[in-house]
């Protein structure tokens, strides 16, 4: 999401894409740094459509604060803009790779914390041994549990101690799931307020939150980088895109997510810059596995044979989205060369109520049951849940639609309190993202979530409830599949990870655990008044980083 350029002769919204795949960094490089000469400053405001939890990004679960965090927070690495590689951040220079398993890194001695004190290897040490502590409960240990243990072996410096290679181990440092905060703030404060009152070292420290209302981010003005030539940030919680995009128009914001419908109107309005960007996620509906009317796997396969998949896409979001496959993006699909066209012709049937019909007679549910859809609040979640309530009724089966806040739906994620639910999940582009994270047994894990949640992917409820019926061939297949998941993250060739991943989708689908939909392209706006930023798929810190420095033009 990165610095504006002038593209008459290009499609602005084909732009971004077609320099994700040449390669960007050329082109943001030695942005950084305040222009003494500049009218700059400036509060730049963006529209995002939930409310934030927590600020704590060790607890972290919404996708959309995993990037805000970064404003606050700084990692070890940073992702390049174009997603080909890691650069050092904190890491003051390359990791030193001691062995398979021990790196070294140095730890940069200009960096302070919001509240003055001083960034040493002790903050980063603590930060991810706390992480990976499964007392802490915190819903971001699976993605670091290649470490062992983070080690503070001089006051700038610390050693990794892997448990096993890792080929996302530098992904994951760059990323808010390695976030580093101040040991001191973190323990006397305790995990619930600093939730509220974070601290951190990034570019931006919080100003204001009103709940329901805002987020406002201001300077740092100690950043080790330098200022920002932001004034600050501020995060407008509006959740109906339109509204929105009616204030981005008028210039009362500088960000906002544009709808399908509005595309056309931003592009040809001379105050908007429309960028469409590859979200690498996964959008669709968890099922209930573990109870209800789709513990049977026919019945489950039945709501395959139910849906149209295009449908329900343009449902949802019409053309800013594509179908995905093996429930990953495309960008994953094709960037892997994973057979897509074996894998459509063999786990994504044409719709047929009939059929449909039939597989619930054979799961004993028959047509005489009623189906309860949650939805999030939003129209691409309402979207897709209306078109498949539809499609239930068209059937003769009753079915609801109940729009949930964001809190009720993680609780009800955590326990299984549905009977679909509408689910999207924010990967990258590796499979690991998806397979590992989405479908491996979380009773298999060195905590990270606490006794009484079932799953938080649908896996979960999968696997619950395989073994509370006793289904000795289904949990034999699941097993294996929680395994193999496991060790592609253990290996760092890829040629490897490709064949468990092969045969990760073909265990996984035959159990239509998920009725995976499409991935999301987002359309988002740019007010022209903001200069030296441009939105791309990778980067984080984008109105400042390596790459790029934003400012308000008034």
């Amino acid at each position: 999401m990165r610095n504006k350029l002038s593209t008459p002769d290009m499609n602005r919204r084909r732009f971004v894409k077609s320099m994700a795949a040449a390669g960007t960094a050329g082109l943001f490089a030695g942005c950084i740094g305040a222009d003494p000469d500049g009218d700059g400053g400036g509060t730049f405001r963006i529209a995002t459509s939930d409310e934030v939890e927590t600020f704590d990004p060790r607890m972290n679960q919404m996708a959309w604060y995993s990037t805000a965090a970064h404003y606050l927070f700084d990692s070890l690495l940073m992702m390049e803009p174009d997603g080909s590689g890691t650069i050092p951040h904190l890491a003051d220079g390359e990791l030193e790779e001691v062995d398979e398993t021990t790196f070294v890194a140095d730890i940069r001695d200009d960096v302070t914390f919001h509240d003055g004190s001083q960034l040493t290897a002790e903050d980063v040490a603590y930060s991810l041994n706390w992480v990976r502590d499964p007392d802490n409960d915190s819903p971001n240990l699976s993605n670091v549990e290649f470490l062992d243990e983070a080690e503070a072996t001089g006051e700038y410096e610390v050693t990794l101690h892997l448990e096993y290679q890792s080929a996302l181990m530098e992904r994951t440092l760059a990323g808010m799931n390695a976030a580093i905060v101040s040991k001191d703030a973190a323990e006397e404060m305790g995990q619930e307020e600093f939730g509220q009152n974070p601290v951190g070292s990034g570019p931006f420290e919080l100003a204001n939150h009103d709940p329901s209302a805002s987020v406002e981010l201001e300077a740092n003005s100690d950043y080790f980088m330098g200022e920002p030539e932001l004034d600050g940030l501020e995060y407008r919680i509006i959740p109906e895109t339109e509204v929105g995009y009616v204030e981005l128009a008028d210039g009362t914001i500088h960000q906002s997510g544009v709808t399908e419908a509005l595309v056309d109107e931003a592009e040809d309005d001379d105050n908007i810059d429309v960028y469409q960007l590859d979200n690498f996620d996964f959008q669709g509906f968890l099922i209930n596995c573990l109870e209800g009317p789709f513990e049977d796997v026919r019945a489950r396969e039945g709501l395959n044979y139910l849906v149209d998949y295009d449908d329900l896409l343009t449902g949802a979001v019409g053309d800013l989205g594509s179908r995905n496959w093996g429930h990953m993006p495309p960008g994953v699909v094709n960037g892997w060369d994973f057979p897509a066209d074996e894998w459509e012709a063999e786990y994504y049937p044409e719709q047929d109520h009939e059929r449909a019909l039939e597989l619930f007679e054979e799961a004993g549910i028959g047509t005489d049951f009623e189906v309860n859809i949650t939805a999030r609040a939003g129209e691409a979640m309402t979207g897709r849940a209306t078109v498949l309530q539809n499609e239930f009724e068209q059937a003769g089966i009753d079915a609801t639609v109940s729009e949930v806040s964001d809190g009720e739906w993680l609780d009800s994620l955590d326990v299984g309190d549905f009977d679909i639910t509408t689910y999207g999940w924010g990967g990258n582009d590796d499979p690991d993202g998806y397979y590992y994270h989405m479908f491996r047994d979380i009773a298999n894990d060195d905590g990270g979530m606490s006794d009484d949640v079932v799953g938080h992917s649908s896996i979960g409820y999968l696997y619950e409830g395989a073994r509370e019926r006793g289904e000795d061939d289904h949990l034999e297949d699941l097993e294996r599949l929680d395994e193999i998941v496991r060790e592609a993250r253990m290996t760092t060739d890829r040629d490897e990870r490709y064949e468990y991943y092969v045969e990760a989708v073909d265990l996984l689908m035959p159990l239509y655990p998920v009725l995976g939909v499409y991935s999301a392209e987002s359309a988002t706006g740019v007010h022209t008044d903001v200069q030296g930023y441009e939105p791309t798929e990778f980067g984080d810190q984008e109105v400042f980083n390596e790459w790029q420095s934003a400012t308000i033009d008034n």
